[in-house]
């Protein structure tokens, strides 16, 4: 009989961020904001389990009060600005090095994007699950457009994608709708996280998630948005 399938959530929470210092326990909307990615996987019905990695005590308190768990310390050299997917490894390896378990989803959150909602995670797991996707993430849509964008030297300016902004290219209205990855959601089958080291693996799906729920918080004014969102849509 084959073994029910088994997705498993790793939010990834270090204590050192630079910008926002300890930026993943500030208060959000009367919560750390550690908390919001750590309900949204709880409450979703595809994941299994919600582990957090960090290198942080307050970090983890936070984890466990919330309802997470937290079964290992992040080791210091995953402890700095290192590449996601080696994260998400390493919490992988934990689990089946201590516990023999081997999931065939993997979902990498990240806290940074608070407003993603249960259904956006489900969405990411079942698009792997149910399709050929290598990975399936969860997308906003631009704010800026890449037609627009220059490369500068000095003062001297290069289009980066080498179009001219004439006429109908000058009107965003009439452009393609383009979409970027918001930093949720990362659902990745084990294989392709284990064997290729990829979180977005080349076979991809996407789950398009709103405008003002797609915020990143990577700057202080990012924080600054994100308390406004939570005070009109997420009131206490």
């Amino acid at each position: 009989m084959d073994r029910e399938p088994i997705a498993i959530g790793i939010i990834h929470a270090r204590g050192g961020s630079k910008r926002i210092p300890l930026k993943n326990l500030k208060i959000l909307g009367g919560k750390p904001l550690i908390a919001w990615i750590i309900e949204a996987a709880k409450a979703s019905s595809t994941v299994r389990r919600v582990i957090v990695s960090t290198d942080h005590d307050g970090i983890m308190e936070a984890a466990r009060t919330y309802g997470a768990e937290v079964p290992f310390r992040r080791p210091p050299e995953l402890a700095e600005d290192v590449p996601s997917e080696l994260v998400t490894q390493h919490a992988v390896r934990f689990l089946e090095e201590t516990e023999g378990l081997k999931p065939d989803v993997i979902v990498t959150l990240q806290p940074t994007t608070p407003f993603c909602r249960p259904g956006d995670i489900d969405a990411c797991v079942r698009k792997v699950r149910e399709t050929d996707a290598d990975s399936a993430i969860t997308v906003g849509p631009i704010r800026e457009r890449p037609e627009w964008m220059y490369s500068v030297d000095g003062d001297r300016a290069t289009s980066l994608l080498n179009t001219i902004i004439q006429g109908e290219s000058g009107v965003s209205q009439n452009l393609p709708r383009l979409y970027i990855p918001n930093g949720a959601a990362y659902a990745t089958r084990y294989d392709v996280l284990m064997g290729q080291n990829l979180i977005v693996g080349k076979n991809l799906r996407v789950q398009i998630m709103p405008d003002q729920l797609s915020v990143d918080i990577d700057e202080p004014v990012d924080f600054l948005v994100a308390e406004q969102i939570a005070r009109t849509l997420f009131p206490e």
